[in-house]
C-alpha cells in the first residue's frame, strides 16, 4: 500500500467517509460544525475542508490531521544506490507537495547524528551557495523530528548571513529581468512560490539577516545585463512578530541603498496561527473553486500583498488610507471601522465629500481615534455543554511589543463593554471605546472562532478516547503535544484541561525510554512490587475495564511503618509523571475536598493513606468511613450536589479512576466492601541481599528517566486491553477450581482482574521474566483466599483475639467467675462479655501466649463481627473494684423450632 492509499484509509477512518465521488471524498463530519459537509481530493489528499465555506470555513493539512503518516520516510521510502535520495524526495513531494523540477540538483539526502543522545535521522541537506562548494548548508530532518532540540539547523560555525537560496531553473540572469523577487523566510517557501504563483522567489533562510551579499550579485547580474530599473524586493517573512519586525527593518535598508520594497503577509500584521507560504500551496493544489481565487492565485497575491503593505505603514493615518483605498477600488464604501496599529486598537471614520462633477472622484478624509491602548484577538471559544457556559480566550499584546498575556473573559465581559472594561484592566489594558464598537469587532472576530472542548479532570477522556495529561496527549497511539493555545487537536476535536493544574510533568521520548528500574523493583519488592505495578498499569485503563466489567476492584497495602511501602507507591507514581507523592488523608478532607479527589482524575490512581486509623477519640472532625468505597467500586459518583439553575438539576460526576488503600493495619467495613478489596501485605521477611540497595536506588531515580512510563503504557491501549479481556476471562472461569477452598464469585472477579493485568507486564516490558509473573500469580491466588476469610468474618487479629479469650475462659474454674477472677468481668456473662485488656494481656503471658498488640488490637475491636462491640466503660465485677473494660454482647446458641 503507497502512502496514498495509506492516506484514503485514514482519512475514511479518521472523518467517516460515506462517499466518493469522482476525485473527491465527500461525507466526512466537519469538526467545528457537525455537518456531513468535509470533502478531501482524492487523487492528491492534501487539505480537508468544510464544504460550507460561507458558514463555516474550517479547513486543516493532511500531514496535520494525520501527523504518524508523516513521520518515518527513512523506514517507507528507503535509501538505495539507484535511488540514493529517496526519503528525501518523498518528503518534498507528499509532505511538502513540492515540484521535484525545482529542486534537482539543489539538495541531498544526509544522515544526522545528535551528539547529546546518540540518535540518528535522515536529513535535507541544501547548500546554500554553489560557489562554496557546499561549505555551507542548511538541512531539515525529516525522522521523527519531535527527538531532536531543532528540527532544522546550520552548519555548525559557517557564515551564512546575507545570502540566499535560489530554486532550480531560476539564476541571477533570471532574476535580474523580474519584476518583483519575493524573499522568503524558508527554502520550501520559496519553492512553494514559485511554484504555486509563478512568481520568482528565493530563501533568506531566517528573518535576521539582511541579503547583502545576494543583492550585491544582483546589482552585478543588473550591469552585465544592461538593466536599469532594478526588480522590487518583496519580504514575504512568516506570520508572527519576528517576521514583522525584521521586514521593516530591511524594507528601510532596502530603500536607503536604492531598491523598491515592500512587504507581503498572509494575514495583515503578522497576526494568527502560523501559516506559511508552503501551507497555501497545499491549500492551491486542492483548491476547487475559480483559479483567480486560490490560495496562491492573482487575487490572493494582491491581497497578500495589501496585507504587507499596511503592516509595515509607518503611522496608523497611513494605514487607515491604505485600507480605504483598496476598498473604494474594489467598489466598497467604508464609512467606520476598527483598526490595529502599533498593537494599539483605533476606530477609523471615513467621510465623503458630494462634488458637483459625478465623473471626479469623491475625496475622502479620513478620521482616527484611539479606542484602546492594546491590541487584542480572540483565540476560541471554550463551550462547556454540561454546565451551559461559554468562555473566549484572547491574546492581548501591548506596544513596542512589550509582551503579550493569553487570558479568559466571560462571555458577558465580552458582550459589555463595561464589563470588558474591567477585565482588560486586570492586564493593565484600556479599553476607551463604545458598546457599539466593541459589539462590531466582537461580531467580526467571532465569526468562525474555533471551538474548544474543556475536559474537568486530568487523563482519559472517553468521549475522545484520549488521555490529556497536562501538556501531553495520546490519542490512538499517537503522541499529541500542546499547541501555542494550550489545547489539542485530537481527531476532529479540539480538548484542552479546564483546570490549570497540571499534576503530572511527563518527559517522553519513545526511542530514550528505559525500564532497568524493573529490575530494582523486583529485587526489593518482589512479586509483591509487581503486583503494585499491574494495579497501577491497570488503573490506566479503569474506564475501558469497567465499561466491560462494570466494576474494578481496590487495592489495599498494609505493612508495619519502615516496610517500604510510601518508597514503592512513589515510585509507581514517578512512572506516572508525579513526584513525591503517595495519596491523600480522607480523614484530613471535607466531603467537598473527598468528592473532588475522586473526580478530578479519570484512568489514574487516587490513594488514601491512613483512612483506617481510630484512636478511639470523639473529635469534632469528620472521620473517614470505609464504607463510602462502596459507590466508587462500580464508578458512581461519590457526591450529588445541586446545579445553578432554574430547574431541579443536579449534578453527579461519576468515579472514573482507581483507589488503593495503604495504611499500617487493614481497614474494617462491611462485608459488601471487604469483598471488593485485594489485599498485599509488605513487610520484611522478603528481604534479602540487595534489598535495601535496590529501594535505595528507585527513591533516587530521577522522575524524567522514568516518566515516560504512562505514555508508553497508554499508546498500547488497543493490545493491552485484547490481551488483558482475554486472560481475565480464564481466571475468572479458572481460579476458582484451581484455589481449594475460594467460592466467592467477587474475591474471585477482582483478583482476576489483577492476575490479567500481572500478564501483560512482559508485553509492556520487555525485561519482565516470566518466572517472576508466576510467582506474582501465586501470590494473587493466596491474597483471593485471604480476602475470602476475611470478608466473611473478624480481622484476623480480633479472630485471635478471640480465640486466646475463648481459651482463657475454657481454662478457668466453674466458680471462678463468682468469686470475681474471670476474664469476663460482667455480672451477666451468659448475656455480656467485659475484657480489661491489661489483665488479658497478663493472663496470655502466664500462659505462654503472644496476645496480639494492644494498640492495634484497639482500633480493630470496635468493629467485631463475632461479638457485636456494646461500650468501653467501667464494669463492676461480682466480686473485687471496678475496672475499665471492652464489653460485647455474648453470641446466642441457636435453638430448635417449636413444633
Amino acid at each position: 500500500m503507497n502512502l496514498g492509499e495509506q492516506i484514503i484509509q485514514e482519512l475514511k477512518r479518521e472523518f467517516g467517509f460515506k462517499n466518493v465521488r469522482g476525485d473527491w471524498l465527500q461525507g466526512g463530519k466537519c469538526p467545528q460544525c457537525g455537518k456531513n459537509e468535509v470533502f478531501c481530493a482524492a487523487s492528491k489528499p492534501k487539505m480537508v475542508r468544510c464544504g460550507r465555506q460561507d458558514r463555516c470555513g474550517w479547513e486543516d493539512s493532511v500531514r496535520n490531521l494525520l501527523p504518524d503518516l508523516f513521520e518515518n520516510w527513512s523506514d517507507r521510502f528507503q535509501a538505495t544506490d539507484e535511488k540514493p535520495d529517496a526519503a528525501a524526495e518523498a518528503y518534498l513531494l507528499h509532505e511538502r507537495g513540492l515540484d521535484l523540477r525545482y529542486l534537482r540538483g539543489k539538495f541531498s539526502q544526509e544522515l544526522f547524528r545528535c551528539r547529546k543522545t546518540g540518535q540518528t535521522s535522515a536529513t535535507i541537506r541544501f547548500p546554500i551557495v554553489d560557489d562554496l562548494l557546499g561549505g555551507t548548508y542548511w538541512e531539515r530532518i525529516i525522522d521523527k523530528p519531535g527527538r531532536f532540540e531543532k528540527k532544522a539547523h546550520f552548519k555548525p560555525g559557517a557564515a551564512w548571513g546575507g545570502h540566499c537560496w535560489i530554486p532550480g531553473g531560476t539564476d541571477f540572469a533570471t532574476l535580474a529581468r523580474a519584476k518583483d523577487i519575493w524573499i522568503t523566510e524558508g527554502i520550501f517557501d520559496a519553492v512553494a512560490l514559485k511554484q504555486g504563483a509563478g512568481v520568482e522567489a528565493v530563501s533568506n533562510m531566517s528573518t535576521g539577516p539582511y541579503p547583502e551579499h545576494f543583492l550585491k550579485k544582483l546589482n552585478e547580474a543588473l550591469a552585465a545585463e544592461g538593466i536599469a530599473e532594478r526588480p522590487r524586493l518583496v519580504f514575504a517573512f512568516d506570520v508572527g512578530a519576528a517576521g514583522v519586525t525584521f521586514a521593516k527593518k530591511h524594507i528601510a535598508r532596502a530603500k536607503r541603498e536604492g531598491w523598491k520594497a515592500t512587504a507581503a503577509q498572509v494575514r495583515p500584521d503578522g497576526e494568527g496561527t502560523k501559516l506559511d507560504w508552503n501551507d497555501l500551496l497545499l491549500k492551491h493544489q486542492s483548491w476547487k473553486g475559480e483559479p483567480a481565487k486560490a490560495p496562491l492565485g492573482e487575487e490572493a497575491l494582491e491581497t497578500y500583498l495589501h496585507n504587507g503593505a499596511i503592516t509595515i505603514a509607518e503611522t496608523a493615518m497611513e494605514k487607515a488610507r491604505l485600507i480605504v483605498r483598496r476598498a473604494a477600488a474594489g467598489a466598497r464604501a467604508l464609512s467606520s471601522f476598527d483598526m490595529r496599529h502599533g498593537n494599539r486598537l483605533y476606530w477609523v471614520r471615513v467621510k465623503v465629500d458630494d462634488g458637483d462633477d459625478p465623473d471626479e472622484p469623491r475625496a475622502r478624509q479620513v478620521e482616527l481615534t484611539e479606542i484602546c491602548n492594546c491590541a487584542f484577538r480572540l483565540l476560541y471559544r471554550e463551550r462547556d455543554e454540561i454546565a451551559d457556559e461559554t468562555t473566549y480566550f484572547l491574546q492581548i499584546d501591548f506596544p513596542d511589543r512589550a509582551g503579550s498575556v493569553k487570558a479568559r473573559f466571560s462571555s458577558a465581559a465580552c458582550a459589555n463593554a463595561g464589563e470588558f472594561k474591567k477585565r482588560l484592566m486586570a492586564f493593565a489594558g484600556m479599553w476607551t471605546g463604545t458598546g457599539e464598537q466593541l459589539d462590531r469587532i466582537m461580531k467580526h472576530q467571532t465569526r468562525r472562532l474555533k471551538v474548544v472542548e474543556p475536559i474537568g479532570f486530568t487523563g482519559y477522556s472517553q468521549a475522545h478516547g484520549a488521555w490529556v495529561l497536562g501538556d501531553l496527549a495520546v490519542h490512538k497511539g499517537r503522541v499529541l503535544t500542546v499547541n501555542a493555545e494550550n489545547y489539542f487537536d485530537v481527531g476532529t476535536h479540539a480538548v484542552k484541561l479546564r483546570t490549570a493544574e497540571r499534576m503530572l510533568a511527563i518527559d517522553y521520548d519513545a526511542d530514550q525510554i528505559d525500564f532497568t528500574w524493573l529490575d530494582d523493583l523486583w529485587t526489593a519488592y518482589g512479586p509483591r512490587g509487581l503486583i503494585a505495578l499491574s494495579f497501577f498499569t491497570m488503573s490506566l485503563f479503569a474506564v475501558q475495564i469497567r465499561e466491560r466489567h462494570k466494576s474494578l476492584g481496590f487495592l489495599e497495602v498494609t505493612g508495619p511503618p519502615g516496610s517500604g511501602k510510601s518508597t514503592l507507591i512513589e515510585f509507581l507514581w514517578k512512572l506516572l509523571g508525579r513526584h513525591g507523592y503517595e495519596g491523600f488523608d480522607p480523614n484530613k478532607a471535607t466531603r467537598a475536598a473527598f468528592a473532588r479527589s475522586m473526580v478530578k482524575v479519570a484512568n489514574l490512581p487516587v490513594g488514601l493513606i491512613e483512612s483506617g486509623r481510630d484512636d478511639g477519640s470523639r473529635s469534632h472532625s469528620r472521620q473517614f468511613e470505609p464504607n463510602e468505597l462502596l459507590v466508587l467500586y462500580n464508578g458512581r459518583s461519590p457526591r450529588s450536589i445541586g446545579r445553578k439553575s432554574g430547574g431541579f438539576e443536579t449534578e453527579e460526576p461519576p468515579f472514573l479512576g482507581s483507589i488503593y488503600l495503604m495504611q499500617n493495619e487493614r481497614i474494617d467495613a462491611i462485608p459488601a466492601v471487604l469483598e471488593r478489596l485485594m489485599s498485599m501485605a509488605i513487610d520484611k521477611s522478603l528481604w534479602g541481599p540487595g534489598t535495601k540497595e535496590a529501594a535505595m536506588r528507585l527513591e533516587a531515580w530521577p522522575m524524567e528517566d522514568c516518566s515516560g512510563t504512562i505514555v508508553h503504557i497508554a499508546r498500547k491501549e488497543a493490545d493491552w486491553l485484547t490481551f488483558f479481556f482475554e486472560r481475565f476471562t480464564f481466571h475468572d472461569n479458572d481460579m476458582g477450581k484451581r484455589v481449594e477452598g475460594l467460592t466467592n464469585a467477587r474475591p474471585i472477579k477482582c483478583h482476576s482482574q489483577l492476575a490479567a493485568a500481572l500478564e501483560t507486564l512482559p508485553y509492556l516490558f520487555p525485561n519482565c521474566q516470566e518466572a517472576w509473573v508466576a510467582q506474582a500469580l501465586g501470590e494473587v491466588e493466596r491474597m483471593a483466599i485471604d480476602r475470602q476469610k476475611s470478608a466473611g468474618g473478624d480481622h484476623p487479629l480480633v479472630a485471635t483475639f478471640w480465640e486466646q479469650v475463648d481459651y482463657l475462659i475454657g481454662k478457668e474454674a466453674d466458680d471462678l467467675h463468682e468469686a470475681g477472677g474471670s476474664l469476663n468481668r460482667h455480672r451477666k456473662p451468659d448475656e455480656l462479655i467485659a475484657i480489661n485488656l491489661p489483665d488479658f494481656e497478663s493472663r496470655c503471658r502466664r500462659e505462654g501466649i503472644f496476645p496480639p498488640p494492644l494498640d492495634q488490637l484497639k482500633k480493630l475491636l470496635r468493629g467485631s463481627k463475632s461479638r457485636r462491640f456494646e461500650a468501653c466503660k467501667v464494669v463492676n465485677p461480682p466480686k473485687g473494684k471496678a475496672q475499665q473494660c471492652w464489653v460485647f454482647h455474648q453470641p446466642r446458641d441457636a435453638k430448635a423450632p417449636i413444633i
